[in-house]
């Protein structure tokens, strides 16, 4: 197997247990340490594949603090530890282990969580590798180009957004003992637009003056220090630096990436990059810039900014290149950028993706951008809905049944994996799986082969899987109705989408977007939503989140007689839940069905009323409705709508 573990344990009976199961297993056992200070030694001397660690050891420092050092060394780890309060769990927990074993833990356990922690730690070495390949190559390929300065400035900044979020970058280049230094900065406002901030232009949003504003970016030095000041560091380091002062206070950063070059003898330069999520840079970022120093380097020397320091950069915004990879995703917020990085960086490789976030936030729409951005995009993409299927079928919906495995299987049936080989497979609300089932995929996830139920034949197959659920996994794993050793299989690369309460600079996009949709579909003019609307919905949370957002539009546009300004009318009650003199407070699952339904029968008996009750022919009902006669007729009756009542 050839593959090293040490042991960090200070109880010596529970250490010598562990090294005797990893022995018998095949692992070798590099060493048993009782303290970090002894560990530190070991990994120096023997550089294990896998540290397991406790996190109560004796002196000053814990497993935690060793756990820091290791994800700076790239070395996995997998935590063993006894009863821990909340907060130790939950600072255990920002370490991202590759496993996590409460003791007492059954052997077949340990191994099975060992297995995971080197397939999770494989995968992510793959994929770093991958990310620093693909980065040189698209930094080369600018560095080559015959692009202006503008061009290329613009081509870096999106470059490095791919493997870097960032809401502004700002790349300084200074002549060394020079009191003058060159640069441009950039405010990410769409997924692949930049703004151009400079001096005319930090005038007009601040209020200052341009004379003003220069001079505190002449003062502001180029850094020679790489560094990550996330949130209360970041914090402390404004008061030495006006500028960064002037641009956190502007645009809410929190959190700064400042990663310094040295560009022949005489020339420094740094670029830095700015966000306002919180803990917003990690060291594996900073890592992957000094794998791909030299590229940096050769790029920015391309870029001859000390001869175009007088030049007059335009406010512009970049080429939208990769703007139609994501056409069905609505809003430019923050938060929902940052998402769509991740998609970009996860979607090139074969990982498992776990897409996690509230029912609602199109957890859906985020996986089908994976598949379209991978290279599987041509080959099958198969989606199955985990809650929507009994017990009992959900074996013979994701693998298959032979001819006559069970009553009433009267043909083979190929299953959804079968199906997606070669493709990838979306299991959505992977939470509801019975834990039975969950043991059969953790399976098929490991050795990549099926049988169908009732079948004898093993089928091998190659599929990439993303799951997505709206539950807490971990909670469910406390209740024992999920498997730890399933969700740190799935949990490769997980993608949480943020509710549209923290996106709600978005609303306005997507209510104007749902609105033109349905306008569209219901033949009906659309003018604008009205702001007391937009207001209204800006002002809500919508514990629905887009899906809600949607159907409150969709009935707003069928309400609405087409001349008129969006409004909200009945839909105030179902945001609200206020009562109004016209509608009863909508408090139960049938109260929305009926104000549905009542929707439903408003909106057909207004288009009945302007052909005067007729149904069929050109301009009639059936037409304007874009349904089939036949379909709209069984709908009349359905809702004890009579068309006579309009003739």
């Amino acid at each position: 197997m050839n593959k090293s573990i040490l042991i960090v344990e200070d109880e010596f009976i529970v250490a010598d247990d562990l090294q005797l199961t990893l022995q018998q297993a095949g692992y070798t056992v590099c060493g048993i340490a009782d303290k970090v200070e002894t560990a530190r030694d070991i990994i120096s001397k023997k550089n294990p594949s896998l540290v397991l660690l406790d996190i109560h050891l004796k002196g000053t420092l814990n497993g935690i603090e060793l756990a820091k050092e290791l994800k700076a060394l790239n070395i996995a780890f997998v935590y063993l530890s006894a009863n821990s309060n909340q907060k130790i769990l939950e600072e255990a927990k920002a370490t991202e282990p590759y496993g996590f074993l409460v003791k007492p833990f059954r052997e077949k356990y340990l191994l099975v969580m060992i297995d995971i922690a080197f397939y999770r730690h494989e995968n992510s070495m793959d994929a770093k590798w991958q990310k620093e390949l693909s980065l040189q190559k698209q930094l080369n390929a600018v560095e080559k180009s015959a692009d202006d300065l503008e061009q290329k400035l613009s081509s870096t900044a999106k470059v490095l957004q791919q493997f870097i979020s960032f809401d502004m970058i700002a790349l300084k280049f200074k002549p060394n003992n020079s009191s003058t230094y060159n640069g441009a900065s950039f405010l990410r406002v769409g997924y692949d637009e930049y703004q151009f901030i400079g001096t005319k232009e930090l005038s007009i949003i601040t209020g200052l003056d341009e004379n003003a504003i220069n001079a505190v970016m002449v003062n502001s030095p180029v850094d020679h220090s790489a560094l990550i000041l996330n949130d209360a560091d970041f914090e402390k380091s404004l008061s030495k630096n006006e500028m960064r002062q002037l641009l956190a206070k502007q645009f809410q950063f929190s959190s700064e990436l400042i990663f310094p070059l040295i560009i022949g003898e005489d020339n420094i330069a740094s670029i830095v990059f700015f966000r306002k999520q919180s803990n917003g840079f990690t060291n594996e970022q900073m890592n992957l810039l000094f794998h791909v120093m030299m590229p940096l380097v050769s790029v920015i020397k391309s870029l001859s900014i000390s001869e175009n320091k007088n030049a007059s950069l335009k406010i512009f915004s970049s080429i939208q290149t990769a703007q139609h990879q994501f056409k069905n995703i609505v809003g430019n917020s923050s938060a929902l950028l940052n998402v769509l990085d991740l998609v970009t960086q996860v979607a090139p490789v074969d990982t498992s993706v776990l897409i996690l976030g509230e029912s609602g936030t199109g957890k859906e729409k985020i996986a089908s951008c994976i598949h379209a951005l991978s290279s599987r995009k041509n080959k099958p993409f198969i989606k199955i809905n985990c809650s929507a299927l009994p017990p009992t079928l959900i074996e013979s919906e994701l693998f298959g049944h032979e001819k006559g495995a069970f009553t009433n299987a009267i043909d083979k049936r190929i299953g959804k994996f079968e199906q997606a080989n070669t493709g990838t497979i979306f299991l959505d609300e992977i939470g509801e799986m019975p834990v039975e089932m969950q043991v059969k995929l953790l399976r098929v996830l490991q050795e990549k082969e099926i049988e169908r139920v009732g079948g004898k034949e093993t089928i091998r197959i190659d599929v990439r899987v993303i799951a997505a659920t709206n539950r807490n996994l971990q909670a469910e794993i406390a209740n024992g109705k999920f498997r730890l050793d399933l969700y740190y299989r799935l949990n490769v690369f997980p993608i949480t989408l943020p509710p549209l309460r923290e996106r709600k600079e978005d609303i306005d996009e997507l209510a104007n977007h749902f609105a033109k949709h349905y306008a569209e579909k219901f033949n009906k003019a659309f003018n604008e939503i009205s702001e007391a609307m937009l207001q209204q919905l800006m002002a809500y949370d919508f514990p629905g989140n887009i899906r809600e957002l949607e159907n409150i539009m969709e009935q707003s546009v069928i309400l609405n007689d087409g001349k008129s300004p969006l409004s909200l009318r009945q839909q105030l009650t179902f945001i609200n839940n206020q009562n109004t003199s016209d509608h009863p407070p909508i408090k139960t699952i049938d109260d929305i069905k009926r104000l549905q339904r009542q929707t439903e029968i408003d909106h057909i008996s207004s288009v009945l009323k302007k052909t005067h009750g007729r149904v069929r022919g050109k301009d009639g009902a059936a037409e304007i409705l874009n349904e089939k006669p036949t379909t709209l007729e069984s709908r009349l009756l359905k809702l004890g709508i009579k068309k006579e009542d309009f003739q």
